[in-house]
């Protein structure tokens, strides 16, 4: 039949079918080289994608591996995804052999809208990287010195608490609240300010930021068949183009040419201004030859990382949360006899508290486990051939950390599907040492860069919601805490509450 085509059919035709056996060809040449973890059985070029249901990956991935062992194989088209479902195996990727699991996988689109992996983020592993990361924890970290997180947190809360009064007499969705408290902090911890409730800016953004992350939810082709882009663009991929154009050139570096037009070192504003001073000292100890390729794009591409990872991870967090609060009520009532006890009801927690609320800290580490907000995280990428369980893998093989089964594994947590505060705290009713399996920020050389502004940016934004108001369903109604989303990313239902000022 092939024969027969190739006599017929055109030169197109010809190509098509040369493609496709060199393609299936070399697929089979590694399978037979390189001795992957076993899997479901996968189609060459297609893989598994007859079988996953891309919302449901990170579950699918976890039930495969009952079957099939610890770290499984799965193909996504023609990219072979090693996917790692027990704790040991996580730290072996993470921590033991971090450095040759540190680089990230590619695609065209987040090369759109990360300038070709000038960020830190999704970036590879390298002396540049190094530098760049470097240079960031720095400014991150001198910026956290003060209080300049904890007043934001204040101006943001206090402003969101005047418009749920408004609302709180009847049944109403929290999401546009939490929405706003979370980027109004974000938005004036990079660069200053401060944003009214009805902000067009700040609803822009997120708006876009929402529209970008359904995208993301169903992928684009052309991360999926290489080259199309320059061949033809789907709709989906010059939405990133737009996306790129409009937020990271629009806002992002507008707002970044703001603040370095205006910049006094003496009189440090906002994480911006920290990230040009550290950009200053660096040229200072390592000399501009050092810093060749450190320009203006690297620096917005920082302030993307910190704003909208910090954005969606914290709001879809905070949702949970609030929902699961309104779930169990036994626990809020806790949460609240707790804050009332050591903060009172006459001015917002604050940092200095989060030692002396640690059964409220232990909520939000149980809501984040339950909910798992970022499934599989970002997928890490084998810097060299390497081994991961004994199996062998070569380099540029993309592998993803499954988050959701590490913090589902009945092996690690006693009635792993119940909300339980108390499995955090010890003896004492401190919080414990951290749970093996609880890894919402990763861990090893690429842990998230801001889990030290998100642990009390979470945990203050929560215990002044629960400080300040009791939180329940209609009369009648359940509250329904089944996720929505997709294996990458997931969000609460939408739903209605009644918040009933206690302060």
């Amino acid at each position: 039949m092939i024969q027969e085509m190739l006599l017929a059919g055109s030169v197109w035709t010809t190509s098509l079918v040369a493609i496709v056996t060199g393609l299936a060809a070399y697929w089979l040449i590694q399978k037979w080289r390189y001795r992957y973890p076993p899997g479901p059985f996968a189609l060459p070029l297609i893989g598994n994608m007859l079988q996953i249901d891309e919302k449901k990956l990170h579950m699918q991935a976890y039930e495969w591996s009952k079957k099939y062992g610890p770290v499984i194989t799965v193909g996504l088209g023609p990219m072979t995804i090693v996917f790692v479902n027990t704790i040991d195996t996580a730290l072996e990727v993470l921590v033991k052999k971090s450095n040759q699991f540190a680089s990230r996988m590619t695609s065209p689109s987040i090369d759109v809208i990360t300038y070709g992996g000038k960020d830190i983020a999704f970036s590879n592993y390298g002396p540049a990287w190094k530098l760049h990361r470097k240079m960031a924890s720095k400014a991150l970290r001198e910026f956290m010195l003060g209080d300049a997180l904890e007043n934001r947190i204040f101006d943001a809360v206090e402003t969101a608490f005047v418009e749920i009064d408004k609302v709180s007499s009847g049944p109403f969705n929290p999401e546009e609240y939490i929405n706003f408290i979370v980027t109004n902090i974000l938005t004036s911890l990079c660069f200053g300010g401060k944003y009214d409730f009805k902000d067009e800016e700040v609803r822009y953004i997120l708006k876009v930021e929402d529209d970008m992350n359904e995208r993301f939810s169903t992928g684009v082709m052309e991360d999926f068949i290489p080259g199309l882009q320059y061949v033809y663009k789907t709709r989906g991929f010059k939405e990133v183009e737009e996306f790129t154009h409009h937020v990271m050139e629009g806002f992002l570096r507008r707002k970044y040419k703001e603040a370095e037009s205006t910049f006094n070192k003496d009189k440090m504003r906002h994480f911006a201004d920290n990230l040009i001073l550290a950009r200053m000292e660096a040229e200072e100890e390592e000399g501009k030859e050092a810093l060749t390729g450190f320009d203006e794009d690297r620096i917005v591409q920082t302030l993307a990382d910190i704003f909208f990872a910090g954005v969606d991870t914290s709001r879809f967090t905070l949702r949970f949360a609030l929902l699961h609060m309104v779930a169990f009520p036994d626990i809020q009532q806790k949460v609240q006899e707790e804050i009332d006890n050591v903060v009172g009801r006459d001015r917002l927690p604050g940092v200095a508290d989060r030692p002396n609320l640690a059964y409220t800290e232990a909520v939000l580490h149980e809501s984040m486990r339950l909910s798992s907000v970022a499934p599989l995280g970002i997928f890490h990428q084998a810097s060299c051939d390497t081994e991961v369980a004994g199996f062998k893998i070569p380099k540029g093989t993309n592998v993803g950390i499954n988050h959701w089964a590490l913090h589902h594994d009945p092996n690690a947590w006693n009635d792993v599907d119940r909300f339980i505060p108390e499995r955090y705290l010890n003896e004492d009713g401190k919080l414990g040492p951290k749970p093996k399996n609880w890894l919402p920020f990763s861990a090893g050389t690429r842990v998230c860069l801001g889990e030290f502004v998100a642990k009390p940016q979470l945990h203050l934004i929560f215990a002044s919601l629960m400080q300040r108001y009791k939180w329940r369903m209609e009369s009648g109604m359940c509250a329904d805490i089944t996720p929505v989303g997709s294996a990458f990313q997931v969000a609460c239902k939408p739903h209605k509450v009644i918040a009933e000022k206690r302060v």
